[in-house]
């Protein structure tokens, strides 16, 4: 936890490339949170003067008579990577890899979720797969370069934008009030989290939980890393009729990148394709801003479909698990 508040900070500052999943903030809140059968680890790359070159923050989770060993903050975490400025170098993801693959020698199942694969680590953990026969899968990603330029998408996406638009225009020609907002405050942020929590169980009723997703039981513990965040780095975009809110996101920022986290949409007004509405008042307001770069995160299922439209570069993140058995459970 010393390690998380101190050391971390200096490795967060050093590496431009790293996330806001990365920071100490969001690592130190999930942190605290863990049950006690988990604890936290560090694993550190160093000089052999002593100086941290780069650090992977992990979770050793005991369950029973297994021992796991995952990335702290999974699966809320959308984005997983060591930190420091020499966290993509080549020989200090093996030497990460490397205890990796101690702790499955020693018996524990090693879980690593959403690395990229272009990144060092990810090139490590498909060699890793590729040569002890550890199950290896990609999961597509998807990010939004600003400011979004309607016309170069497809025809048909541009047909269903205009169409969309035309439904807002007449609504608001026929007296709706039609708002859009982005939180800027802490107490702001913390009051509309609690709108998208009741959003997400409307729109979530009955259905299975996706990795990642927000749920009752660790709603409070989204208080405490939205509080460690700070309003500076985190911010939920808001649609608005008639002072009703019908779409909220949860949003991620570092530099000139914002991070898409959890949307959330009232099922009511599907009809209106809010969560589409909002993404258009929010990457419009982005780019004013100057953020270059809208992080959609995972696309799979119905998301993938919905992501595409914007015809986004394709990424992708490993989730790499060393036990293969554990997979066809």
């Amino acid at each position: 936890m010393n390690a998380l508040a101190l050391q971390w900070r200096d490795l967060y500052a050093e590496d431009q490339q790293a996330t806001p999943f990365q920071s100490s903030a969001w690592l130190t809140a999930w942190a605290r949170h863990l049950p006690y059968t988990a604890m936290p680890i560090v694993l550190a790359a160093t000089s052999p003067t002593g100086r941290w070159l780069a650090a992977l923050a992990l979770v050793r989770r005991v369950d029973g008579d297994r021992t796991r060993i995952l990335p702290l903050s999974a699966p809320h975490a959308e984005c997983v990577l060591p930190v420091g400025p020499h966290a993509d170098n080549a020989s200090v993801s093996q030497a990460l890899a490397f205890h990796l693959l101690l702790a499955d020698d020693a018996g524990a199942d090693v879980l690593m979720t959403d690395v990229p694969v272009s990144s060092a680590l990810g090139t490590t953990l498909m060699l890793l797969c590729h040569n002890t026969g550890w199950n290896c899968a990609a999961t597509p990603n998807a990010a939004i370069q600003l400011p979004l330029h309607y016309g170069r998408l497809a025809a048909s996406t541009r047909r269903e934008h205009a169409r969309r638009r035309r439904t807002w225009t007449r609504l608001a020609a026929a007296g709706r009030t039609i708002t859009y907002t982005r939180t800027r405050h802490m107490a702001d942020l913390l009051q509309t989290f609690d709108v998208l929590c009741a959003l997400h169980q409307q729109r979530r009723a009955g259905e299975a939980s996706l990795p990642g997703s927000l749920t009752a039981a660790d709603r409070y513990q989204w208080y405490d890393v939205l509080r460690e965040l700070g309003a500076a780095h985190a911010c939920i975009a808001t649609l608005a009729v008639d002072s009703t809110v019908i779409a909220a996101q949860l949003l991620l920022t570092r530099g000139p990148r914002c991070y898409s986290l959890i949307l959330a949409t009232d099922p009511a007004q599907r009809h209106l394709a809010p969560g589409h509405a909002l993404l258009r008042h929010l990457t419009e307001d982005l780019a004013s801003e100057g953020f270059h770069v809208l992080d959609l995160g995972r696309s799979v299922g119905a998301k993938q479909s919905y992501k595409q439209q914007y015809r986004p570069p394709r990424t992708s993140t490993l989730p790499t698990l060393s036990t293969p058995s554990g997979t066809a459970a």
